[in-house]
């Protein structure tokens, strides 16, 4: 199935594979499954986890799966017979060339399209999750046409009205071109620069849109709402309106991501650089092309020209009924919320809906689960995560080997005392149900030479006749220039395979070999993932704090009102908690995916809140219903826009793409509730009549 494959230039297995002596390093499973008979071959290896033919071992334990022994019949060394196997594994070791990277393409491509009527194949290689973990990026590409279509048509429709001269479909479009302007700008000058890529950054572009979007909505709304009716003036008026929130948002949006930009984790820092930049850029645009363009929307709609065609509509082909619509509802969604929400009543139930929300939100992120999990990495359905499933599926009692390092420094082995510690070492780490023996040359050493003194000559003599005997033991020790043993390795099976399990093996083994009394260290590839996971726990930690100060810092500036500030920075902690809150909620984990997508929280977290907390403090009076009438509907539409953006990101089949649309989500929703719930009752039960800010009027400078 697996030997006869054959590139183009006749590369084989043969020719690639890795080489013990002549032969190719293969377990003699690999050979009996290719024999004219392999049922008869098979049944000769049928012992389980190992079998031992005199001096010959071999391990079983990763070749059977979900085995079932008879109990009655084993060894004095646990081996016993197999009766059933569910599965049977075949590892094909290859040499690190470029050869053999071309030998595994056309095994994965032959694969693919490889099937038994009377089993299920899983496969993977060494290449197959860094490829499929690639292919999320590929797997976004197609939707972000769509997606964009769909952004431009509703911030088009949002935009326009009954009335052919008032509607602004042309300020919906540019808004999410200039949002494409900084996402190509931003992407050119870093890959320019030789910046690294990631598939990741491919999510960036809808994070920016929504970002431009939200601004474009409020600036739009306070046009309508000026009453000025020469443009210059207007303009001028919606824009002094709006400046001070628009700079802090987007500052706190770009500063969020710049705190990630410098994460110890390198897709973390490479994802997070691209957003800083797209959102620099954007802002650079937006008061430059983007206000050119509004300023010439907003001349075509006071002279009285076509939304679209820009032609000179007459007074006949005015529709006066949808003016005076429009006039007589602007603002009456805010408006009616602010009369509801400044009754008593409503802010009772606002207060005890806020304490139920903490409460579950802290529940949920309590129970946040830690750890990446590999076969979370891959796109649904793919083969790699398939095999992974498989793996602790049926193969979870045994793993493949760890092992254990002690050094030897100023220690001598002729003591049999020294021995028999180490011995006792090896012993305490493979005595647990996470580890277990496999193979240490001073086992077989102490066979033989239990309890004997030797001189430096003696014990090198023997060592060395024991490694003429058993080559396979050669790798195990190191000698320093005197010939004397400086290191040694102990080599472990690993047990019970699954991330619930990896935390509590590199506990063990870690603790084991610092109460041993010896120098050294233990490992396992799993203990990256476990190291991994508190640096995941400590950096989102850092990086929360890090970037709330931050955000704190810049709201004392931009709204120096300590009140109004601390009610910014409490709605961050909130909006966070709960969106960490609600991935736990639907069993996302607290890996380097939902830390990306925590870091963006914490910058959108800021854009509704600043909004409300802006227009609040700068009323006099009613500050509850002047503010919600101006900020209401541009919060919804941009909220909308945004579900709209990543909506359709739903439908692909990645878990990384499903974190990212899922924290969005949360992100608006828990958005909205602060921003136009949460926060302005707040508000206006903290801050005092006192603490007001001066809106810049530019008439008066």
């Amino acid at each position: 199935m697996v030997r006869p494959l054959q590139t183009s230039d006749n590369l084989s297995l043969s020719t690639v594979c890795l080489r013990q002596s002549d032969n190719c390093a293969l377990h003699p499973l690999a050979y009996a499954l290719e024999d004219e008979e392999p049922v008869l071959s098979v049944q000769f290896l049928l012992r389980y986890p190992m079998l031992k033919l005199g001096d010959l071992a071999i391990d079983n334990a990763l070749v059977f799966g979900d085995v079932k022994v008879n109990e009655s019949k084993k060894d004095e060394d646990g081996n016993a017979p197999v009766e059933t196997a569910r599965a049977i594994r075949v590892f094909y070791m290859l040499e690190a060339s470029e050869d053999a990277d071309r030998w595994i393409r056309l095994f994965l491509k032959h694969m693919a399209a490889y099937s038994e009527e009377s089993s299920r194949i899983f496969w993977t290689s060494s290449r197959s999750l860094a490829d499929e973990m690639e292919r999320n990026g590929a797997l976004l590409i197609p939707w972000m046409p769509w997606a964009a279509l769909a952004l431009v048509v509703f911030c088009m429709a949002v935009c326009s009205s009954r009335d052919v001269v008032r509607s602004q479909p042309f300020i919906g479009f540019f808004a999410m071109f200039n949002a494409a302007m900084a996402t190509v700008a931003s992407m050119a000058l870093l890959l320019y620069v030789r910046y690294p890529f990631l598939p990741l950054v491919f999510i960036m572009p809808f994070l920016v849109v929504s970002i431009g979007t939200d601004n474009m909505f409020l600036m739009l709304k306070s046009w309508r709402l000026s009453p000025e009716a020469d443009v210059e003036r207007r303009f001028v008026d919606a824009l002094t309106e709006t400046a001070a929130s628009l700079f802090l948002t987007s500052l706190t949006d770009g500063l969020s991501f710049s705190v990630g930009s410098v994460s110890d984790f390198y897709a973390v820092r490479v994802f997070c650089t691209y957003c800083a930049m797209a959102i620099l850029f954007m802002f650079i645009f937006q008061v430059t092309f983007f206000n050119a363009v509004m300023v010439l929307c907003c001349r075509r709609e006071l002279a009285g020209r076509h939304s679209l065609l820009c032609y000179k509509v007459s007074k006949k082909e005015i529709v006066r009924d949808a003016v005076t619509l429009h006039h007589s509802t602007n603002g009456t969604c805010g408006a009616v919320l602010a009369e509801i929400l400044s009754t008593t009543g409503a802010k009772v139930v606002t207060v005890l809906v806020y304490l139920v929300y903490l409460a579950a939100s802290i529940n949920y992120a309590l129970a946040l689960p830690l750890g990446l999990d590999l076969k979370l990495l891959a796109p649904l359905g793919s083969y790699a995560a398939e095999e992974l499933r498989a793996q602790e599926r049926l193969f979870f009692d045994y793993g493949p080997y760890c092992f254990a390092v002690v050094l030897l420094r100023n220690r001598s082995l002729t003591n049999p005392e020294e021995r028999r510690r180490l011995l006792l070492l090896y012993n305490a780490l493979s005595s647990s149900k996470y580890a277990s023996k496999a193979e240490f040359w001073l086992e077989d050493f102490e066979s033989t030479h239990s309890g004997r003194a030797f001189t430096n000559t003696a014990f090198n003599s023997a060592v060395h006749t024991l490694f003429a005997e058993r080559t396979k033991f050669r790798n195990d020790i190191r000698f320093d220039l005197n010939g004397d043993i400086e290191a040694t390795k102990m080599l472990l099976r690993v047990r019970l395979l699954g991330p619930a399990h990896d935390k509590p093996r590199a506990e063990f083994l870690r603790s084991t070999m610092r109460d041993g009394g010896f120098d050294g260290f233990a490992y396992d590839t799993s203990f990256l993932l476990v190291d991994q996971q508190l640096a995941t726990a400590s950096g989102v930690i850092t990086n929360v704090i890090t970037a709330t100060v931050t955000m704190l810092f810049i709201c004392v500036l931009m709204v120096p009102r300590p009140v109004s500030a601390t009610c910014i920075a409490v709605s961050i902690l909130s909006i966070n908690l709960g969106v960490v809150g609600a991935l736990s909620s639907v069993d996302t984990r607290l890996d380097i995916i939902s830390m990306i997508t925590i870091v963006m929280s914490i910058g959108f977290s800021v854009d509704y809140v600043t909004h409300t907390t802006f227009h609040f403090i700068i009323q006099k009076d009613n500050r509850l219903k002047k503010c919600l009438t101006v900020m209401t509907e541009p919060i919804l539409q941009s909220a909308l826009s945004t579900v709209v953006g990543v909506s359709l990101l739903a439908f692909v089949p990645s878990y990384i793409v499903r974190t990212f649309v899922w924290t969005v989500f949360a992100v608006v929703g828990i958005g909205l509730l602060h921003g136009l719930l949460f926060v302005p009752v707040l508000l206006e039960l903290m801050v005092p009549p006192t603490e007001y800010m001066q809106p810049y009027n530019a008439g008066t400078h």
